[in-house]
């Protein structure tokens, strides 16, 4: 049976990618078609309000196809794609390795120990993903904040109350690791073809409670509400040897995996005080825009989504303003909700989530300004924790102009464009609550200078963008982290021998879909060290160039 691999596929939105379009893309009966497997596909608005699907396929026929015509390529394959394998030397059991964390990079690092024939003792501090979510929604409806369990901490990571995207560019081999294994654990098919795939958080605590099944099931102990406070070296300036918990406990360990995420202050701060070196990273803060979707919608696609049958429309924007700062957007959430992500009392820090439906009708976005040094060399304590202690500042700004509630400071755009404070809101997403503020009591004026600047470009790449239903909602703060654990070649500290620091909270990523492969990329350094062989030729220690939302 000829198969083959169809690139440059149109098919008039919604209409399915099926069998039926790919016939008539070949001029063959739908009889001729066998079987068709999407490889990838995205959504042309190019065309507006025309939308298309752009899609490249694997097809099996009956028979032999005659030559295509351009922009189609048509090329005859062997056989069906492989599914892509992460393949690691077994090792014997018996070397004590702990992952720090239950984020992506945590996640994946364990599922690769896994497959290499360890059991690693996996520590988290804060709860279950069942029990973390019941928290987290006693905090929004309640303001009944958990320092331990929140948006920022605990199983999945802060990933996991996010829109669950998983941005990742030019598709590679090991990026379709990371794919196929949400997938086998029950994230849903779209993420292995769509070129913006998406899992909602709903979904993602399913995908949670299977890999902690997988992991258990292959013997390891996985510890919630065990943070890593202290770490324990092998005499002075000798390697790790023990992890101190919060309880006091010390737990022996050959070799562990800090997989932290952007929030552990605590911890890094720890780490700094006992040698462990690290540097400044550069980082972006600002606030969180929301439209209705609607408005979006028309800007993107020229009709609402619910009328085209596609999903909601997202944006992505840039700017480098006049101070010479740059604007931008990320952590698109389209069909999403501004949520309250706080990890520390009195302070208010806010996040974008969506669901796997998407169907909240409000649109936002992080619309953040690039951070310098000079905003917070004045600020006390290490040097290298200043950018820590500047976020710091900033979600105590916003939880005093809240009133103190965890209510959050807002502003229309409008509003905030004239320079006057806003005498009502529009509904929002945002729970407990918005109040009216003035945006200068959180920030100083360059972020306010070049968040206007950025605003009114992007209105003019998007007519709409600026209107009285568009809202503000401050800070985004926890863009990625201010600080880099530094590690050598073989993804192991600089300073500290047995410790590998992974993810975004080392400075390593920048998303799911990057801090996974970080994981991954650590615990084959790991699997390289403990069985004696040179780190793999990945195993890079330099960090990405920017977030990959």
């Amino acid at each position: 049976m000829p198969r083959y691999r169809l690139t440059g596929l149109r098919v008039r939105a919604p209409r399915p990618v099926d069998a039926t379009a790919v016939a008539r893309a070949l001029r063959v009966g739908r009889d001729e078609v066998e079987e068709v497997v999407l490889l990838r596909r995205s959504l042309d608005a190019r065309r507006k309000p025309e939308l298309f699907w752009e899609a490249t396929v694997e097809v099996a026929t009956r028979s032999p196809v005659p030559p295509v015509a351009p922009p189609l390529v048509l090329e005859e394959i062997a056989g069906p794609s492989p599914s892509p394998q992460l393949l690691l030397p077994r090792l014997p059991k018996g070397a004590r390795v702990a992952v720090v964390g239950t984020g992506p990079a945590g996640l994946f690092a364990a599922l690769a120990l896994v497959e290499a024939g360890l059991s690693p003792l996996v520590l988290e501090r804060g709860d279950p993903a069942e029990d973390r979510y019941r928290r987290v929604m006693r905090f929004w409806r309640r303001g009944e904040f958990d320092p331990e369990s929140n948006v920022q901490f605990g199983e999945g990571g802060a990933g996991t109350f996010s829109d669950g995207k998983l941005t990742c560019g030019k598709r590679h081999e090991k990026i379709a690791v990371v794919l196929s294994t949400l997938h086998r654990f029950g994230a849903p098919d779209t993420i292995l073809f769509d070129t913006k795939p998406h899992i909602g958080t709903d979904r993602l605590v399913v995908v949670l409670r299977r890999v902690r099944k997988h992991l258990a099931d292959h013997g390891c102990e996985i510890r919630y509400r065990a943070r890593v406070v202290d770490v324990v070296r092998d005499g002075e300036g000798g390697r790790l040897s023990a992890l101190v918990l919060s309880s006091g406990e010390e737990v022996p360990v050959d070799v562990a995996i800090l997989a932290l995420g952007h929030s552990a202050r605590d911890t890094v701060a720890t780490l700094l005080s006992r040698g462990v070196a690290m540097s400044p990273k550069a980082f972006a803060m600002g606030v969180r825009i929301e439209h209705p979707q609607d408005a979006i919608d028309r800007i993107q696609y020229g009709q609402p989504s619910t009328a085209c049958g596609v999903a909601p429309a997202d944006y992505k924007q840039t700017h480098v303003a006049g101070n010479g700062r740059g604007v931008y957007t990320f952590c698109m959430c389209p069909g999403g909700e501004v949520i309250a992500c706080s990890s520390e009392e009195g302070g208010v820090v806010t996040n974008g989530m969506s669901r796997y439906k998407r169907a909240s009708g409000y649109a936002n976005a992080g619309l953040v300004v690039q951070t310098r040094p000079e905003d917070f060399a004045s600020l006390g304590g290490p040097e290298l924790l200043r950018g820590q202690e500047f976020q710091r500042l900033v979600e105590r700004k916003a939880f005093a102009l809240g009133g103190g509630t965890y209510a959050a400071p807002a502003t229309r755009v409008t509003d905030f464009l004239a320079g006057r404070e806003s005498r009502s809101l529009p509904r929002s997403t945002y729970g407990p609550a918005v109040v009216p503020a003035r945006l200068d009591g959180v920030y100083p004026k360059p972020y306010l200078d070049a968040l206007r600047e950025g605003i009114l470009a992007f209105d003019r790449k998007m007519r709409g963008f600026v209107s009285t239903e568009a809202l503000l909602i401050a800070p985004e703060s926890r863009t990625s982290s201010p600080v880099r654990v530094d590690r050598d070649e073989g993804c192991e500290s600089t300073t500290l021998p047995g410790l590998y620091p992974a993810g975004e909270g080392a400075g390593f990523a920048g998303g799911i879909v990057s801090a996974a492969l970080d994981g991954l990329r650590v615990a084959r350094a790991v699997v390289a060290r403990l069985s004696g062989e040179a780190p793999p030729a990945d195993a890079d220690a330099r960090p990405p160039a920017s977030p990959e939302y």
